[in-house]
């Protein structure tokens, strides 16, 4: 069964998304900061677009793998 933890760094815009399955695990740091613009997102919000970007970091991983 896979397990998929998301922790957020404090009170920042940086996510902890890690996939557990079985004995092997991958994490993956990523920030959900908008660059300087005042951030009015929810948490839930910005819970979403953290998953949001390590699913597309996933499939940049399984893309340079398939490439390698």
């Amino acid at each position: 069964m896979d397990e998929v933890e998301v922790t957020r760094n404090g009170r920042t815009n940086q996510f902890s998304i890690t996939l557990i399955r079985g004995g092997d695990t991958i994490r993956c740091m990523v920030s959900v900061a908008l660059g300087g613009v005042p951030d009015e997102r929810s948490d839930a919000e910005k819970h979403r677009a953290a998953l949001s970007k390590a699913k597309a970091l996933a499939r940049a991983l399984d893309s340079a793998i398939e490439s390698s």
